[in-house]
């Protein structure tokens, strides 16, 4: 079926209601093609699209499909699925209460009992909520960091997890065995969909609590100014931040949930303009740190500020090394540190990373990007009796510490983050001054990332043609560096001065370009946005150094995308 035939079976369609109706009306024939030429996919955090009418944008028709192919798949699954139940959260974004009460009324008609909140949640307590109900999976409704025109669909499984390749692969068989997606059963209401107490909230909030390791410092000379940035962090955060005794200010502007983000340049941790209302709070308090969640309240940014008062944005991999350098120094300082440990992180997380687990004797591995990879992994260990999972994060500003959930935690991350910066206050450190002992210790390392954006079907079809081009270039050196390994994660080989052996890794489309001290460049289409992802990792036995190595891989790649590889 071509898309135009597909626009006009929607246009006609009962099931496809008068709003999206109008939008059909006034699309282009070239807008037609965008919205139908596909089915939106699942990538590395679940299925994300801009919402509108289509198969490839995100719409109740979507959501519809999307959770009767997941019904389907737990019915074959787990023969107690009905009783056991779906879990389903959502966030702060346009018509996410919407698409959940869809697929709440599409799990009905299958007989599966759903629990749904009563407003909105943070991701990782709806990950922390499919455990505590020993539900059969989860729904989460969010597009996490992306633009306001955004919304998305997460799937969990029993453990809290977000379905690997293999589990999502049969949902995909499900979904694609669905005929035709304006014929989803539905019921109008039914006694299956339950909404929960505030009791897994107090659970949750515990389970929080419990990640303290230095419980006994003084908090109250630390100053925190925090940002929800309008999504679900503000009453989880604000919570379990009084409960442990903190300071903290709020960004009032950016405290309420909004679809809109008004009072934001960007809902996204990782860019500076995040933190712009927070920085001028924090210079009016006098405080010592900014920390902003991102709307669905999975992952976190810092800011701490220099002797000059001026701004220091940490990025996600030297906020990562620190709280892992905090934890495993603390946990060994009590006696807490059980061997054999390991730590989790990604194929593009910092070098430096690894260096501090070795340090404490704990071990690192690396996983695909996506914190589905890392949760994985957890469960492994646990039915594996070892080694003791200590933390998992990515260089995207997500961590974990606690296994009671199986996705990234912004709420557990703050309250870390602020018990590490009160308890180095407490000895007359601050968190700038901290991070360079670490690196002196453990060698300096400069990261940083570059994403080259497209749209419609011609830029998909554009960042093939790049990792195409990058394959056959199959480089040897780079900025007159050696490249001692190539690992391409799409046929699962590494090859190192002419051997290939194989990577032992589900497959992907990545490619990893590492020199003799663990640097590297990685490259991969990104798995939720329109855009391929390049990421430069540079160690140096000074920051100068590391930053030169940094500076001119970098200007190589890009100068290469220019010229068009």
């Amino acid at each position: 079926m071509t898309s135009y035939e597909k626009y006009q079976k929607w246009l006609s369609s009962h099931a496809v209601d008068e709003s999206l109706k109008q939008e059909l009306k006034e699309m282009t024939q070239e807008q037609i093609h965008e919205a139908f030429y596909k089915d939106l996919e699942f990538g590395t955090g679940g299925m994300r699209g801009i919402m509108g009418p289509g198969t490839n944008n995100m719409n109740t028709i979507v959501v519809q499909k999307a959770t009767y192919g997941f019904g389907k798949y737990l019915l074959e699954k787990d023969a107690l699925a009905c009783q056991k139940g779906v879990v389903i959260a959502h966030d702060n974004r346009k018509n996410s209460d919407v698409f959940t009460m869809q697929a709440a009324k599409v799990l009905a008609a299958l007989g599966i009992k759903t629990y749904i909140f009563d407003a909105l949640r943070p991701t990782p307590e709806l990950s922390f909520a499919v455990r505590y109900f020993k539900a059969a999976g989860g729904i989460m409704i969010t597009a996490s960091h992306n633009p306001k025109e955004y919304n998305g669909y997460k799937i969990y499984n029993e453990d809290g997890c977000q379905l690997i390749l293999e589990q999502s692969n049969q949902v995909l068989e499900k979904i694609n065995a669905i005929e035709d997606e304006l014929n989803i059963p539905s019921v109008a209401q039914s006694p299956l969909i339950n909404i929960l107490s505030k009791d897994v909230d107090e659970a949750y909030y515990q389970m929080v609590l419990n990640t303290q390791i230095r419980k006994e410092i003084d908090h109250s000379s630390l100053k925190i100014v925090y940002s929800p940035q309008h999504g679900t962090g503000f009453i989880p955060v604000m919570e379990v931040l009084k409960r442990a005794k903190y300071q903290v200010y709020e960004v009032k502007e950016q405290s309420y949930p909004s679809p809109t983000f008004e009072n934001t340049l960007s809902p996204n941790p990782e860019e500076k303009e995040a933190y712009t209302l927070a920085i001028l709070l924090a210079k009016q308090k006098q405080a010592d740190i900014v920390l902003t969640t991102d709307p669905d309240c999975d992952r976190v940014g810092m800011v701490v500020f220099d002797d000059k008062k001026q701004p220091v944005y940490f990025t996600g991999n030297q906020t990562g090394s620190l709280l892992m350098d905090y934890l495993l120094k603390s946990k060994k300082e009590k006696n807490l540190l059980v061997q054999p440990s390991i730590v989790y992180n990604t194929i593009v997380t910092s070098p430096l990373g690894a260096k501090v687990a070795h340090a404490y004797g704990v071990l690192c591995e690396q996983t695909l990007t996506g914190f589905k990879y890392i949760g994985d992994k957890i469960a492994q260990a646990l039915k594996n009796n070892g080694p003791v999972f200590q933390m998992g994060y990515e260089e995207s500003y997500g961590y974990l510490f606690n296994k009671e959930v199986r996705d990234k935690d912004g709420v557990q991350s703050v309250l870390l983050i602020c018990e590490m910066a009160a308890y180095y206050k407490n000895i007359g450190k601050n968190l700038i001054e901290v991070f360079d002992a670490l690196q002196q210790k453990l060698g300096y390392h400069v990261e940083s990332q570059y994403s080259y954006k497209v749209s419609g079907s011609e830029g998909v079809k554009e960042i093939q043609q790049l990792m195409e081009n990058l394959r056959k270039a199959n480089y040897a050196i780079i900025a007159n560096e050696k490249v001692v390994t190539v690992e391409d994660y799409s046929s699962l080989t590494a090859k190192t001065n002419d051997q290939v052996y194989p990577l032992h890794y589900e497959q992907s489309n990545v490619l990893r370009y590492l020199f003799d001290d663990g640097s590297f460049i990685a490259i991969r289409p990104s798995g939720t946005e329109p855009k391929c992802k390049f990421y430069f990792a540079f160690c140096g036995k000074t920051q100068k150094e590391a930053q030169e190595r940094h500076d001119k891989m970098k200007e190589f790649i890009l100068s290469e995308i220019k010229n068009g590889l």
